[in-house]
């Protein structure tokens, strides 16, 4: 999935949000911005190893949270079933 689709896509932002969403399944995608200090990470790529799911690490942080039209950036998105 690419970047554009976040413009219409459910999604949830946030590394907490991303993480529930992981874990109970209802998480198709997830995009984690490259430009994130790995050592807040550990939760999330662990959660994501364990379902199978392959985060795209290429958008900013930027990128990220202006494709889900936020304010700020967003470190992890995920798109919804």
């Amino acid at each position: 999935m690419s970047l554009e689709k976040l413009h219409t896509a459910r999604t949830v932002a946030g590394i907490h949000q991303v993480c529930r969403a992981v874990e109970s399944g209802a998480a198709e995608m997830v995009f984690i911005a490259s430009d994130v200090d790995e050592r807040v990470l550990g939760t999330l790529l662990a959660v994501c190893r364990d379902a199978g799911i392959i985060p795209d690490r290429t958008a900013t942080k930027a990128a990220l949270g202006e494709h889900v039209r936020l304010d700020v950036g967003a470190t992890a998105v995920a798109t919804l079933r």
